[in-house]
């Protein structure tokens, strides 16, 4: 999971700190699409998702996934491309990326782009017509303004309910949330798929990577959910 690669918006890293983790990422692991990172193969798989849909993706990570061949999904939300002055995070002056972007986006082979909600709140405290209509509605704004698909969906703060996972699973394929950081396999739930934050301190990369972790995480989860 990934924000911002040397925009300056929230979680930024810098861009040649991210491709060294790609680097390593595609030495150690087959980066597949979203969704193929369930399927248990002889090596390792790995998904790169990014969040919010700012300019910093088609200007700095475009390259570096053509660089490696290696696939992402980019979860955009629908009102940047409806409202120039939309922000969904007051502490950051937002680029989101255009139309015109976008759309080029979604003739790349490589890039797949999924929903981020309309307006990016936290869909727990939302219910009824405005719980739909920030998963659904955005949904349908996006395959309108851009003429394709879009059956991915990312939880905003990886906040959900169960009212909210429910509208997702009957309008989207899959979905990516945070969770604990478990390890996905084919038992993973396909519309709150656990993702490990790519801007955290390398050591807590390091950590998060392991079978350890994804046992630990899997176990703290069984008690608390």
């Amino acid at each position: 999971m990934y924000h911002s690669v040397s925009g300056g918006y929230h979680d930024d890293i810098s861009l040649a700190r991210f491709r060294n983790q790609i680097k390593r990422l595609e030495a150690e692991y087959d980066i597949v699409d979203l969704t193929d990172v369930t399927e248990t193969t002889a090596r390792p798989r790995i998904a790169l998702t990014f969040d919010d849909g700012t300019t910093d993706f088609y200007e700095n990570v475009r390259p570096v996934l053509h660089e490696y061949d290696a696939p992402a999904t980019v979860f955009v939300v629908s009102n940047a491309l409806l409202d120039d002055q939309f922000t969904h995070d007051e502490h950051y002056d937002h680029e989101y990326m255009t139309e015109k972007q976008l759309a080029e986006l979604a003739d790349d082979k490589l890039v797949t782009i999924g929903n981020h909600s309309k307006s990016h709140p936290r869909l727990s405290e939302l219910t009824g017509d405005k719980l739909v209509s920030e998963i659904a509605g955005s949904k349908e704004e996006l395959e309108e303004s851009l003429g394709i698909d879009v059956t991915r969906f990312c939880y905003p703060y990886g906040d959900h309910s169960r009212e909210a996972v429910e509208i997702v699973r009957s309008t989207h394929d899959l979905a990516a949330s945070i969770e604990n950081e478990v390890h996905v396999d084919e038992t993973s739930n396909p519309h709150r798929l656990p993702r490990i934050n790519g801007a955290s301190e390398p050591y807590e990369l390091d950590w998060a990577l392991t079978d350890c972790s994804a046992y630990v995480a899997r176990m703290a989860n069984t008690l608390f959910d």
